[in-house]
């Protein structure tokens, strides 16, 4: 089921909300920084703001049009919401709270049947507790269970992981994931989460500012960010500014610091010179020794002059005409035993090298 957004203009005290997007995924990550707009455009989507221009269809449904003065209620739109508060009532029990979203939805069958889910979501045990006495991830749990017991067309959650530590998340997504897949019940998942994103998300808008930064699939905008301020939601460790020498098809020989390197991109503005060369940091391959010449890969000579233990992790800094970070697992980095002033062969491969134009 699609979703349509046009003409879309919400003041949001000292910027505004303004967007013209269509989503069809069954799974559409709302993506960016903190202030960006992401609750208050699932606000709009809800019906609990009203905005000083809006279209928003659904299916075939079209919800709000403030030119024709059509606002669809709330409760008729046939979404259900997860706050990013759940918004359980703290006084009624489990079971009570899972009625309730029975009652909104204005069905005592669920669409998605009742004992289905409180199987996928494993809630049974849970229904005679009081929501107070139950753990942040089986809160989480609930409320989603309560929006789908509401039998909605459209769910929207707002960030539902934010409040959860890194391992309650790794245990609450994997549900996330069912839901996808058992109902394929299209959502609109508000996050500036990049696992979350990669884990659960068919496709993805990025906000910033109030204003649509890119669109696409996720691995479109993850491995092409659009602009600077993409890539660095993104976190490309690697910005360099490099410029074009010479473009044969799809092939760009770009020059950056000392340095030459071969990238594939087919989609730079005619007569680019300029550019930014973004690099991920696990897109790099580190080597002590020599390799084989490969057409897919850039072969640079380097020197180590960091290694920083990050978690499960090594950041490796390394210095090959321009200062390049490489993210290595530790069993990798151990292998290798890097130590400061060791001389390495960095490998990055053509495609993940992405070029971003810039003014000279």
């Amino acid at each position: 089921m699609s979703l349509l957004l046009r003409h879309i203009r919400l003041s949001l005290g000292g910027f505004s909300l303004e967007m013209d997007a269509e989503f069809h995924g069954r799974i559409t990550a709302v993506f960016g920084p903190s202030g960006a707009g992401k609750t208050s455009l699932l606000d709009l989507v809800a019906g609990l703001r009203r905005a000083q221009s809006a279209f928003i269809q659904l299916g075939d449904q079209v919800l709000t049009d403030t030119v024709q003065g059509v606002s669809v209620a709330t409760r008729h739109r046939g979404i259900g919401y997860v706050p990013q508060d759940l918004a359980l009532f703290p006084h009624l029990s489990v079971r009570e709270n899972l009625r309730y979203g029975c009652k909104s939805g204005g069905a005592t069958s669920p669409l998605f049947g009742f004992e289905r889910i409180l199987e996928i979501l494993e809630i049974q045990p849970l229904l005679p507790r009081g929501v107070t006495e139950l753990s942040g991830g089986e809160k989480q749990r609930v409320a989603l269970a309560r929006a789908l017991l509401a039998s909605p067309r459209l769910l929207l959650l707002d960030e539902p992981l934010s409040s959860l530590d890194l391992n309650l998340r790794r245990r609450i997504l994997p549900y996330l994931a069912r839901i996808r897949d058992e109902f394929h019940l299209p959502m609109l998942y508000v996050t500036h989460d990049r696992f979350e994103t990669l884990a659960l998300a068919d496709e993805m808008v990025v906000l910033i500012d109030g204003r649509v930064a890119q669109t696409g699939t996720v691995q479109e905008v993850f491995s092409r960010p659009a602009n600077l301020a993409v890539a660095g939601l993104f976190t490309v460790e690697t910005v360099q500014p490099g410029r074009i020498v010479k473009t044969a098809d799809d092939l760009v020989t770009v020059a950056v610091g000392s340095a030459l390197l071969t990238a594939v991109e087919g989609n730079l503005p005619a007569n680019t010179r300029e550019v930014y060369v973004c690099i991920r940091a696990e897109d790099v391959i580190l080597l002590k020794g020599g390799d084989s010449p490969s057409s897919a890969r850039n072969h640079l000579a380097a020197t180590v002059r960091s290694v920083t233990r990050e978690g499960p992790f090594l950041r490796v800094e390394v210095s090959c005409g321009f200062t390049l970070t490489v993210l290595l697992t530790r069993q990798a980095g151990e292998e290798l035993a890097l130590e400061t002033g060791d001389r390495v062969v960095a490998l990055v491969k053509a495609p993940q090298i992405h070029l971003i134009p810039r003014s000279a």
